[in-house]
């Protein structure tokens, strides 16, 4: 592992976090209609893991200063990924 333990445990706690946040709010009934999907849940499964992904990258780039190297990188995505289980069932009930 080539990411900081710290930062890890940080971006572990951000997804779980973010994710009781979605639970506890749900989805605007809109959301199929504004952004033109059939299955809404596929639809946000994956804006959550691009958000997920996205604000990671961001608090990597500013705890560190630097872009992440290719292994870090992946690493973030696979944090996310060991989630995947949890963040599919909860968004396949919009479908």
């Amino acid at each position: 592992m080539t990411l900081d333990p710290e930062f890890a445990k940080q971006t572990t706690e951000l997804i779980e976090q973010t994710l009781e946040l979605y639970k506890s709010s749900g989805a605007s009934p809109r959301v199929g209609e504004i952004w033109n999907c059939e299955k809404i849940g596929d639809f946000l499964c994956g804006f959550f893991v691009g958000e997920m992904v996205g604000s990671a990258l961001s608090a990597f780039q500013i705890v560190h200063k630097r872009e992440p190297t290719s292994d870090e990188h992946l690493e973030i995505i696979e944090l996310v990924e060991s989630h995947s289980i949890e963040i599919k069932e909860f968004f396949s009930k919009f479908n």
